[in-house]
């Protein structure tokens, strides 16, 4: 155990050497990074009111889910209806589709994917938007709040429908070909479980490996996705292109991305266990005010 030890603190003291061997020569990076840090506290002191903007689509999610659910079930009834007599008792009926009928449900079911892929995209892009017209804006006359600049959630919603719906459109469509390919993997790992195959030592392994593959691609699809909306709101550009020029200027500028993604994910995290924190205490008080025992 004394070498074990040994040797794990020798690699960590190695990693931590070449750690901060990459930070002093990438400093200039580094130091960029903290300044966006600094400039998107700015930014987010000077928008409050993109906290509502998640909530608004969430709104329209729940409209949308909705009108698909009442549509489904409307799509689900199209068929003949077939009675099977399992005596005076018990009775049962069933819906028989035809070819039609079930590729119009899974096309359904494919388009509401689609579209809630296509809400979030919108919530992105708008908040995207928000940012890059308060970085733009007059800085040189002072708010009420103390804070210059001023950003334009309005403008993200019209860009989002009038100029740059089919760049959104394409980019949601990938990620729900995605989230399709990991429903069918799902569903086809479950029915191997249900089988029995799951008890194998090397089932198992290959269900988690595939299962983590599709996860790292989807946040890959994501991470692409919402540069290229970032570049497009920027530019004008389509999808493509815009995908291709933020993954090359990603390329060229990857310590500066790269301590800035470090950072934010620093700071996510102290949120993050703040937030946990400060619920946990507070429900505490709460349940203790309630009954004494707790």
């Amino acid at each position: 155990m004394a070498k074990w030890l040994r040797a794990i603190t020798w690699i960590s003291w190695i990693a931590a050497g070449l750690y901060y061997i990459v930070m002093i020569c990438s400093f200039q990076s580094l130091r960029v990074a903290v300044a966006v840090i600094q400039t998107t506290a700015s930014f987010v002191a000077d928008s409050k009111r993109l906290i509502f903007v998640p909530l608004l689509y969430f709104c329209i999610s729940l409209v949308f889910a909705g009108m698909f659910l009442a549509g489904l079930v409307c799509v689900a009834s199209i068929g003949e209806i077939t009675v099977e007599d399992e005596g005076w008792e018990y009775q049962s009926k069933d819906v028989v589709w035809s070819g039609a009928t079930e590729a119009m449900f899974w096309f359904m079911c494919f388009g509401f994917l689609w579209v809630i892929a296509f809400i979030m995209a919108m919530n992105e892009f708008v908040t995207i938007v928000a940012a890059i017209t308060w970085y733009y804006s007059d800085k040189t006359i002072p708010d009420a709040d103390g804070i210059a600049g001023d950003s334009d959630v309005s403008v993200g919603m019209g860009w989002a429908v009038r100029y740059h719906g089919g760049t959104l459109a394409f980019g949601s469509l990938i990620l729900a070909i995605v989230w399709v390919i990991r429903i069918v993997f799902e569903y086809i790992a479950k029915k191997a479980e249900a089988a029995g195959a799951g008890e194998n030592a090397f089932t198992k392994c290959l269900i988690g490996c595939i299962r983590c593959c599709l996860s790292c691609f989807e946040r890959f699809v994501r991470y692409i996705n919402r540069n290229a909306y970032i570049y497009c709101a920027l530019t004008g550009e389509g999808f493509c292109s815009s995908a291709i020029n933020s993954f090359v200027l990603i390329l060229k500028n990857s310590a500066k991305f790269g301590f800035v993604e470090g950072i934010a994910t620093c700071f996510m995290f102290i949120a993050k266990f703040f937030i946990a924190i400060m619920t946990t205490l507070a429900s505490f008080f709460i349940m203790k005010a309630m009954d004494n025992d707790i």
